[in-house]
C-alpha cells in the first residue's frame, strides 16, 4: 500500500498570448469568452533561418512637369519659313524685299499626360544670313513676317553682283502649363534657304 501526503499537482501548461490579441477577445461573462470576428491572432514567429519579409515596393513618383514640358518641346514639329525674294532675283544698289510666308504665332500645342493636359504656346521671331559677308552675319530679330515691297521689313542690299544662298532662320521660344505649374522653354530653331539668289548688275544701254 503506497500512501501520499498532500494533494497531486495537477498538470499545468504555459500558454503566452500576445496581449494586444487577449485584449481584443470579448467576454461573454458566465458564458465564457469568444474571439472577436474582428481580432486578428498574432503571426507566428519566423523559423530560424528564414528570409526576412521583403517590403512592399514604394509607389512610383509623380512625373515632373517641367520635364514633361521639355521632352514634349522638343518633339513639336515646329513651323518652317518657305522664303522668297520677289521677283526671283536682286538688283545691286537696290533694296531687296524678304517674303518668310511662315508664321510666328502657331497654335497652342496640347498634350494628355499622366497628371493633366499640357500646352504649349510657342513664338518665333526670324534672323537671316544673307551671305554677302555682312556683319553681323546674321541680321535681325524680325517678330513680324517679312512681306512684300512696300511694306516689308525685313530687307537688304547687296553691292556686288554675284549668286548667293540666302539663309532665314526662325528662333523659337515658349511658355508652357501643366498641373498649375508652368514656365518658359528656348533653344529651338528652324531653318529655310533661298539657294542660288541671282544680285544683278544693271547697265545703262545707249541706243541712237
Amino acid at each position: 500500500m503506497i500512501s501520499t501526503s498532500g494533494p497531486v499537482p495537477q498538470s499545468q501548461t504555459s500558454i503566452t498570448v500576445n496581449q494586444g490579441y487577449l485584449g481584443c477577445l470579448a467576454t461573454l461573462g458566465a458564458g465564457g469568452a469568444a474571439p472577436n470576428p474582428n481580432c486578428t491572432p498574432p503571426a507566428s514567429p519566423a523559423p530560424p533561418g528564414a528570409p526576412a519579409p521583403v517590403p512592399a515596393p514604394a509607389p512610383p513618383a509623380a512625373p515632373d512637369p517641367a520635364a514633361l514640358a521639355v521632352r514634349f518641346w522638343q518633339a513639336i514639329p515646329l513651323p518652317v519659313p518657305e522664303p522668297t525674294i520677289p521677283p526671283g532675283y536682286a538688283i545691286t544698289g537696290k533694296v531687296a524685299y524678304l517674303v518668310t510666308n511662315g508664321t510666328t504665332a502657331p497654335p497652342a500645342y496640347e498634350e494628355n499626360t499622366p497628371i493633366g493636359r499640357l500646352t504649349i504656346q510657342a513664338t518665333g521671331q526670324y534672323v537671316v544670313d544673307w551671305d554677302d559677308g555682312t556683319v553681323p552675319t546674321w541680321t535681325g530679330p524680325y517678330r513680324a513676317e517679312g512681306r512684300p515691297w512696300p511694306n516689308g521689313q525685313i530687307t537688304h542690299t547687296y553691292d556686288n553682283a554675284g549668286t548667293y544662298t540666302v539663309t532665314l532662320r526662325e528662333q523659337w521660344s515658349a511658355v508652357w502649363h501643366l498641373a498649375g505649374a508652368s514656365g518658359v522653354l528656348g533653344g529651338l530653331a528652324t531653318d529655310a534657304t533661298i539657294p542660288g539668289l541671282r544680285a544683278e548688275q544693271l547697265q545703262a544701254v545707249i541706243t541712237n
